[in-house]
């Protein structure tokens, strides 16, 4: 009789555990013993509850093109089924008319058409203490998950840009994520040039590739992949499972201010548009005429002169027409050159940020003990919402929808502590950064590369439009703050607007802008 041996393992750690071999051999031999003629074999990596189960179906397809009777030769009962399938009916149907015998080498039963009862109550008895066995199984992953996930430790293997930490003892070691030191500053470095709106997911894989950034099997990274990363809240500090956000111990790559800033790019409410050129200018897809709102691309003339062409994409307009690009660049430099601050100034600035850094210091305190007093009711509310699902007290829609905001808000809490709890002197650094751009914009743009030039502009300017030849800009917050400033007083009061008014934007900026400009 002809036979065909099937052998399946759940996962990739089964199979290197040699469990497929010894079910080969097992069945080999019982092959042998009984001169059967083996046409044969499948070897199956795939859970017993795989949609469709494919790799089984295979096998089923193969057996139903044979002439004459066919003996399915497995290790035992649950190798081959756990519950009552499409993929159970279909065996059924080939036992019946006499086509198929299946041996169950370890059980030492065969399942043939002519089975009496008490044969065929085994078999399905069979059958069903492999289903709970699963079941059983499934459980335990279950309450494992659950556990890993409030301790904060990722199920699997960790996104791009990180790796897991060997483990000799899967079952007993934890698993720990540290930064990959290969890719994780190029990830990091994508994403923040996402934030700015300057490039598209297609240049970002260009630039990948130029980088040498490449997946963990060592492919080239798709646009897809690099989808995954802007939507990965794991880099903030956030792992995402089935739907819900769990808070993780391990290291953070970016703030979630800059995660917020690629979705709102990704959704389209920073995204500039341009055209794509093959050479890169300074003022592409960053420029609009003020009266019509068209574009305006760069155009090379005589290999050398660069023009800013008006695309005409919203009809015929009187005030945007070709412009040198160095007219506007001019421009550009005018502006920054006039939020110069003398260095005496940035001396006398620095000393007051010291004396008012003491005045802050009890109010620190105070405050932070009332965020901590918030962040414990959060937790104490997320305790209860998970003790009502427990005792069916939600449903699971209602669960999930109070667990989405109750992470919203313990998030919104922890940001606000770390904020807060950072020492004053960081506050003051971030203080002094803004300054030293502010200062220095006009002296870096001039001795920037056109890239550098683009990073400084995007930071400054969230718009820039021409008025005929003239540049109209809105100056980015906080440094808004410094046009028109002539006078020591002006700048000297700077210092406690930003610490009152403006404190917010200053953490902000010192959180997720600073690194987009080489001082």
């Amino acid at each position: 009789m002809k036979a065909v041996i099937f052998a399946r393992v759940s996962t990739k750690d089964q199979e290197d555990g040699h469990s497929l071999d010894a079910q080969i051999q097992s069945c080999f031999e019982y092959a042998i013993k009984k001169e059967f003629k083996v046409v044969e074999q499948f070897k199956i990596v795939e859970s017993s509850t795989a949609s469709g189960r494919p790799e089984f179906s295979k096998m089923v397809d193969f057996v139903k093109k044979q002439g004459g009777q066919v003996a399915v030769l497995c290790y035992c009962v649950d190798r081959l089924q756990r519950e009552f399938d499409e993929q159970y009916l279909e065996l059924q149907k080939l036992i019946k008319i006499g086509k198929l015998e299946i041996h169950y080498i370890k059980d030492e039963f065969i399942e043939h058409k002519d089975m009496d009862s008490s044969a065929k109550f085994r078999k399905n008895l069979d059958v069903l203490l492999a289903n709970d066995y699963r079941n059983k199984i499934s459980d335990n992953v279950k309450r494992s998950n659950k556990k890993k996930l409030e301790e904060g430790t990722i199920l699997g293997d960790s996104p791009l840009g990180y790796l897991n930490k060997p483990r000799i003892d899967k079952k007993k070691e934890k698993v720990e994520v540290y930064i990959d030191p290969e890719r994780g500053y190029l990830v990091q470095k994508m994403l923040e040039d996402y934030a700015t709106g300057l490039y598209s997911m297609e240049d970002l894989r260009i630039w990948a590739e130029k980088e040498g950034l490449r997946s963990k099997k060592n492919c080239k990274i798709a646009k897809s992949q690099i989808e995954k990363v802007l939507k990965n809240p794991f880099y903030y500090g956030y792992m995402q499972y089935n739907g819900l956000l769990y808070k993780h111990v391990h290291p953070t790559l970016i703030t979630k201010e800059l995660f917020d800033e690629c979705q709102a790019v990704k959704q389209g409410r920073r995204k500039t548009k341009s055209k794509r050129t093959q050479k890169p200018f300074v003022l592409t897809g960053m420029l609009k005429c003020q009266h019509c709102g068209c574009a305006y691309s760069p155009e090379l003339k005589k290999g050398r002169y660069v023009y800013m062409r008006p695309t005409k994409s919203r009809g015929d307009c009187n005030y945007c027409h070709h412009l040198n690009e160095n007219t506007i660049l001019s421009q550009i430099e005018e502006v920054l050159k006039g939020m110069q601050i003398p260095k005496n100034i940035l001396v006398e600035i620095s000393e007051e940020l010291k004396k008012s850094s003491n005045k802050e210091h009890n109010h620190q305190i105070q405050e932070s003990k009332k965020l901590q007093n918030q962040y414990e009711a959060i937790q104490n509310r997320i305790k209860k919402a998970r003790e009502l699902y427990l005792d069916d007290g939600f449903t699971k829609e209602e669960y999930n929808e109070t667990m989405a905001d109750l992470q919203v808000e313990r998030q919104n809490m922890e940001t606000r502590l770390q904020k807060l709890s950072k020492a004053d002197d960081s506050f003051n650094q971030n203080v002094s950064t803004i300054f030293e751009i502010a200062s220095r914009s006009h002296e870096l743009f001039r001795s920037s590369d056109i890239e550098e030039k683009r990073r400084i502009i995007a930071m400054l300017f969230p718009n820039l439009s021409m008025n005929g030849d003239k540049l109209v800009f809105i100056m980015r917050k906080p440094f808004d703050m410094f046009l028109n400033k002539t006078d020591r007083l002006e700048w000297l009061r700077l210092v406690y607007v930003f610490r009152t008014d403006k404190k917010e934007e200053v953490i902000n900026f010192g959180l997720s802008q600073v690194g987009n400009i080489r001082l």
